[in-house]
């Protein structure tokens, strides 16, 4: 599932394609798709105007329409934003398609478990889904504080998004091996240092994902998202790594190189 970097890549990547364009037509390719408006009304909102800007909050990207309202824009499993100049390039999967005056812009989503939708601010959008600040955006105080009232085992306070939006399954397991701390630590045991320890360590590895443009190809090859796969071994200490279901996840961890208990 597209998580920040992936969802902060898109909107770069939408930043730098699709502002300021004519949106001549607006098409649902499969209404499935559509959260909290109707065909007509999101379509209305979006032919004859422009995108101004592309905003993130987490794993949730905003566009802001000429008109005054947002587009909301949620990934689900495996959707992604897809810029082409024309109809032969198409891709397969394409949910919905806006149609510039010069090129397109695709929803490609092939599970069907992204949403788009139109709403009138972000900030109430954000209030009423009760998500937490942005992972990226929030300072260490915010962080302490809201995981030092936390209760639970740490991936799933990592991945819980009205505490903070944007980790997902992937980067928890990655932020907690690279502070050498078990998915399955209890968050009560931590003390602030190693608070202080993840937060520092959630903005590296999320702001190296990004400067990588969310490739994991291109990511060092200490993380441990590279040996995310049954019977893998670890990147530190070559042991066979844990693989676990926590919180209705899967999560992989080391037993040597992760300790319950913060380092």
């Amino acid at each position: 599932m597209p998580e920040l970097p992936e969802v902060e890549t898109f909107r770069r990547y939408i930043e730098q394609t699709s502002l300021e364009r004519p949106i001549i037509r607006a098409r649902v390719k499969n209404p499935i798709i559509i959260k909290g408006a109707n065909e007509r009304e999101l379509i209305d909102a979006m032919e004859g105007g422009e995108f101004l800007s592309a905003r993130r909050h987490g794993k949730q990207l905003f566009l802001e329409l000429s008109g005054g309202r947002w587009l909301t824009w949620h990934f689900g499993m495996t959707g992604k934003p897809v810029c082409f100049d024309s109809m032969v390039e198409e891709p397969r999967h394409n949910r919905f398609l806006f149609t510039f005056e010069d090129g397109f812009l695709a929803f490609n989503d092939p599970r069907l478990f992204g949403r788009i939708g139109i709403i009138d601010s972000p900030e109430k959008f954000i209030r009423h889904k009760g998500l937490g600040p942005d992972a990226l955006s929030m300072t260490e105080g915010q962080f302490i504080d809201i995981f030092g009232k936390s209760r639970g085992v740490a991936k799933n306070a990592l991945m819980d998004q009205h505490k903070l939006a944007g980790v997902g399954n992937i980067y928890s397991d990655e932020i907690l091996f690279q502070c050498h701390l078990a998915p399955h630590a209890d968050i009560q045991s931590l003390e602030w240092r190693d608070l202080r320890h993840i937060y520092q360590t959630m903005s590296m590895v999320l702001s190296e994902s990004i400067r990588a443009g969310a490739k994991f190809s291109r990511l060092p090859p200490s993380y441990l998202l590279h040996h995310r796969r049954k019977g893998a071994t670890c990147p530190l200490c070559s042991r066979t790594l844990e693989r676990r279901t926590i919180g209705g996840r899967t999560a992989y961890f080391c037993t040597d190189c992760q300790d319950s208990r913060g380092k």
